[in-house]
């Protein structure tokens, strides 16, 4: 220990002594362990780390599964829950959760819409999260009541809220427990308020209501479609597949009962904390890796630079060798002084880290599950810790036993010959940046296959016109507009007064705003066709629009007709309106128009199609376009709606005279989500655009390291030669035969890089094809045109050194010989 503690305090002088070689190194490998602690950061946030709940390993989601669409995590029907619960041996608690979505709060200030979930009385118990403030639901408080009449229950109607919620409304004050809020126009009282950060599925909700399901109902009979969320926690021995065996059963008799409604249907068991990390794990260890060969390039100039300085401190290595010191002695003094380097690294990197770790909090999307859990905590130190080791054992492993290795009779003669000038240190360093380069080609195609991907996204042919598009999002309250007439006039009247306000081309309304989440898709029948069975009938997507839809959107009529304001306003106007797609499918080399279709049942009216529009895509960029059919919006007049307004210039300064015509119809109406169209677009690709920049700054920084190792060992490499340079020039070498000299050698490394990297690029690349939209992972031009830009760089910072080489004065460099 003494011998280390001599070792530590040596290197700390030889270190203080090489200011400008100390700061150029740690700073190399701070980039590399600061980057990879912030990833490791978001890997032990939502890899990691277990849930935040009571034995988080026994907690599953149970999901009903459609064995032909494919459809394996489908919301459960409140009967087949009620039979999962009463009939299952394997769980012992199962819950109901209702993610009812927006509700208008109003009584307290401006109307606005929060998020709410309803659920069952066990649910808290079940995953082991006590209130901070107050109580949870009680059994009487989660009796049966008619959710969507939104009557009185039994009991008091009482609601939970979130930590986030309750410090907003009500500053972090106590007294709340007992007060009364205003959702949907019906009060309720608070009985408590959750712990903070808390949340489940990674939904923010802002109030908790119960859900009072009723075991004497027949739900299905009463045309209740699949809308629980059903967690459940396994008793203490039963496994996973057990219980899957014991649900499959329960699945068996149901479809047995139920031929009709589970026709198809079968149960399917995730485990919770697989559910909350969804299809983020790829993404995650994609950028981890990207980032370990970040930290691997700057380990090689590391490495490289080691090298150079050994090469200057032969002498000092020599005597040190002929006083007895043996060569294990001396590797590991030169170890102890990178270590003490890569510890310095590693303390800046950290700072680093917690800078990047703020901006990845502050600038990710939403959609990255446990995003506010992202923080630096023991584990990420640890983690930093042991990278630091590492990198400073790998930069100084090959550089200490290189130095070591010397002769000292030639060392220690007066103008001998460098040890370290010789083939041997040369192929060394050439290892380390034909390493270099060949990482940093792998990470830069990486980069270069998210851009191109996320351009082929960005230009993806939407069906609608975007541009000076203003949208918003209202939500009428079930009890004042219980009436469909009442709903649907308010909408009609609304959209008559927002069309009179300067600067509005024309205005509409739609249950389902493109891109603005997941959309109603009922099954459908022909008529005059053989009706299907249950399972095999096909599904539209389902848009109930106002009029001037299609002229708002910019959507284009193909064939047809559009909606007349008769066909918007009259009840026995069955007519619709269906997307290309639905009439090449079903209508294959036909006229669909004149046609009808039913939508759900066989006793519903039939609708007679109308009018045939382009295709429109309606969920994101990357869902291939199903089958669409637009109805007049009384055929469907639900109590949410998306009002979307053409304006003639900047959309955005409507949103205040909109909203006052909104108000002034009803003054408790909320108005939610105002924001262009092509702010919406720009929300919907936030994960590609956020994985895409990320990966973009990685590989720059790759490229810049591997610029920066080509120019240190080309620039050493004539200082080196600086005698044999000045020699070809006094015996005639032109400065071109110089340049040429010092670039070939440059590039030949190049290139052997470029090589390898192309190799392992063909190979590793394939890691992110289910991150790639429009590009295969193997895409010709992008490896091409990577290998190229990588090697102009390398040109570039061959021809520096190489020019400066050209201007040697023979008579200078001989006479200093």
């Amino acid at each position: 220990m003494e011998t280390l503690w001599k070792d530590f305090r040596y290197s700390l002088r030889m270190l203080r002594n090489r200011p400008m070689f100390t700061a150029i190194t740690a700073l190399s490998l701070a980039i590399g362990i600061g980057a990879n602690s912030a990833i490791f950061s978001v890997v032990n946030a939502v890899l990691l780390r277990p849930l935040p709940y009571r034995e988080p390993e026994r907690l599953v989601m149970l999901w009903e599964h459609h064995f032909k669409r494919g459809a394996d995590r489908v919301r459960a029907a409140p009967n087949n829950y009620l039979e999962w619960q009463k009939n299952n041996r394997v769980f012992e608690e199962m819950a109901g959760v209702f993610a009812l979505g927006q509700k208008t709060l109003s009584g307290a200030g401006e109307p606005e819409q929060i998020q709410c979930h309803q659920v069952s009385a066990n649910f808290f118990p079940l995953i082991g999260i006590q209130p901070a403030l107050g109580r949870a639901f009680s059994q009487k408080e989660d009796m049966p009541h008619v959710v969507e009449k939104q009557e009185q229950p039994h009991g008091d109607r009482v609601a939970m809220l979130s930590h986030g919620f309750w410090f907003r409304h009500f500053g972090g004050d106590s007294g709340a427990i007992g007060k009364t809020i205003y959702l949907d126009r019906v009060g309720h009282t608070v009985i408590g308020v959750l712990p903070p950060g808390f949340r489940f599925m990674d939904q923010p909700v802002d109030v908790w209501t119960p859900l009072g399901l009723d075991p004497a109902k027949d739900y299905m009979a009463a045309g209740f479609g699949r809308f629980l969320w059903a967690p459940a926690r396994l008793k203490a021995g039963v496994t996973l597949e057990q219980a899957r065996e014991e649900m499959n059963l329960i699945a068996d008799q149901l479809r047995q009962r139920h031929s009709v409604f589970n026709a198809g249907w079968g149960v399917n068991i995730v485990p919770l904390d697989k559910q909350v990390i969804g299809d983020i794990r790829r993404t995650l260890l994609v950028l981890f890796g990207a980032v370990g060969f970040v930290l691997l390039i700057a380990c090689a100039n590391v490495a490289n630079l080691r090298l150079a300085q050994a090469a200057a401190r032969e002498k000092e290595i020599a005597i040190r060798a002929s006083l007895g010191a043996s060569r294990p002695r001396l590797i590991r003094l030169l170890l102890t002084e990178n270590l003490v380097l890569a510890m310095l690294g590693g303390a800046l990197g950290l700072l680093l880290a917690f800078w990047l770790v703020k901006l990845l909090v502050t600038l990710g999307p939403t959609n990255i599950p446990r995003l506010s859990e992202i923080n630096l905590d023991g584990r990420v130190a640890g983690f930093t810790l042991f990278v630091s080791l590492l990198a400073g054992a790998v930069s100084g492993l090959a550089p200490a036993w290189h130095a070591s290795k010397i002769d000292l009779n030639e060392t220690l003669k007066e103008g001998g010959k460098s040890a370290m000038s010789s083939a041997r240190g040369n192929r060394l360093r050439s290892l380390f940046i034909v390493a270099e380069i060949a990482l940093a080609l792998v990470l830069i195609i990486g980069a270069g296959l998210m851009i191109r991907s996320f351009l082929r996204l960005q230009a993806t042919e939407l069906g609608f016109n975007p541009r000076n598009l203003l949208t918003m999002r209202l939500l009428l309250p079930l009890p004042a507009y219980f009436e469909e007439k009442k709903r649907t006039a308010f909408f009609e009247q609304a959209i008559r007064r927002i069309e009179a306000l300067p600067g509005v081309r024309s205005a509409s309304v739609v249950n389902n705003l493109p891109f603005g989440g997941s959309a109603m898709t009922p099954p459908f029948m022909i008529e005059g066709r053989h009706a299907p069975d249950a399972v095999d009938k096909p599904r539209a997507d389902v848009r109930a629009v106002s009029s001037n839809y299609f002229r708002t959107m910019g959507i284009p009529l193909r064939m047809g007709r559009d909606f007349t304001e008769r066909d918007i306003t009259e009840a026995d106007a069955r007519v619709v309106i269906i997307n290309e797609t639905m009439a090449r499918r079903f209508w294959p080399n036909e006229n669909p128009l004149g046609r009808r279709i039913r939508i759900n049942r066989p006793e519903y009216p039939a609708d007679e199609i109308i009018g045939v529009v382009s295709d429109v895509k309606t969920t994101d960029f990357e869902t291939e376009i199903t089958p669409t059919i637009y109805w007049p919006h009384h055929s469907w007049p639900s109590p949410f709606g998306a009002v979307l307004v053409s304006a003639t210039a900047d959309p955005m300064s409507l949103s205040a005279p909109v909203t006052r015509e909104i108000r002034s119809l009803d003054p408790e109406q909320s108005v939610a989500d105002v924001r262009a169209m092509e702010q919406v677009l720009w929300s919907s690709v936030a994960r590609p655009r956020f994985n895409t920049l990320l990966l973009t700054v990685l590989a720059a920084v790759a490229l810049a390291l591997a610029a920066m190792g080509i120019y240190g060992v080309i620039s050493y490499a004539v200082s080196q030669r600086t005698h044999e340079i000045g020699i070809r020039i006094a015996l005639g070498a032109r400065p071109r035969d110089v340049l040429n000299l010092v670039v070939k050698h440059g590039m030949t490394l190049t290139l052997v890089g470029v090589g390898a990297g192309l190799a392992a690029s063909y190979a590793l690349t394939r890691a992110l094809s289910g991150l790639l939209y429009g590009v295969r992972p193997t895409d010709p031009a992008t490896f091409i045109g990577v290998s190229l830009l990588l090697s102009v760089v390398a040109l570039l910072a061959c021809y520096i050194p190489a020019r400066r080489a050209t201007k040697l004065d023979p008579a200078e460099t001989l006479r200093h010989e």
